[in-house]
């Protein structure tokens, strides 16, 4: 599965949503964001490494790819792979096969992949900066998520989700939103998604002095 959109929007959550409403519901999750990891080590952490494969392992080690056997394997910000890592991912989806760095055996997985980025692959593709073989592999069921500003309808449930939420973490009781303040919620245009929405109900709960969340709140 490949999940597109801005940043913030979500992708995890849908990711994880089709997880647990799957066979492998109860078979581990396992996220890896591709992006945060240096390039040097992003092989270690998808396929693993064995005691002395490189400066610094001193002990064997699963990647992500063994630790979601039988589960799902989220990739976010797939876009950001490196040529070597993009081979090494098509002959994992290709084979079910990966090998740890420093080992030769081959290990078995089974493991559903769902990728998630923010940028246009097809336009990579095009660019030469992503494998078109990887992209069919990865795009077999694709899922777009719109940013917050074209979807609306969802601001007063996730509002009023994160109300909830916060004020629980804070130990706060809340009466809700004021429409006034919902109307400001729905007019904004929410630049950081869905992000940005949580960020903002969260500093309304924890400044908030009255026993609901109204415009001078927010």
């Amino acid at each position: 599965v490949l999940i597109t959109g801005p940043s913030g929007s979500g992708k995890e959550l849908v990711a994880n949503s089709i997880h647990r409403h799957s066979p492998r519901g109860d078979a581990p999750f396992i996220a890896l964001n591709v992006a945060a990891i240096p390039d040097d080590l992003v092989e270690s952490e998808l396929f693993g490494h064995e005691k002395g494969a490189f400066t610094g392992a001193s002990a064997m080690r699963k990647g992500r790819f063994e630790m979601a056997d039988r589960g799902t394997l989220f990739l976010d910000e797939i876009g950001e792979t490196s040529p070597q890592v993009q081979v090494k991912l098509l002959r994992a989806l290709q084979e079910g096969e990966i090998e740890r760095l420093g080992s030769s055996q081959p290990r078995s997985v089974d493991v559903r992949i769902v990728a998630a980025t923010n940028k246009d692959l097809a336009a990579e593709v095009a660019a030469g900066r992503f494998r078109e073989d990887l992209y069919y592999r990865l795009n077999v069921i694709s899922i777009t998520l719109p940013p917050l500003r074209d979807r609306k309808d969802d601001i007063p449930l996730l509002a009023q989700h994160f109300l909830r939420l916060y004020a629980e973490k804070n130990q706060k009781q809340f009466d809700g939103i004021t429409d006034e303040a919902m109307d400001r919620l729905m007019s904004w245009s929410w630049p950081g998604n869905v992000r940005e929405l949580e960020n903002a109900v969260e500093r309304a709960v924890v400044l908030a002095r009255g026993d609901s969340i109204d415009v001078d709140t927010l």
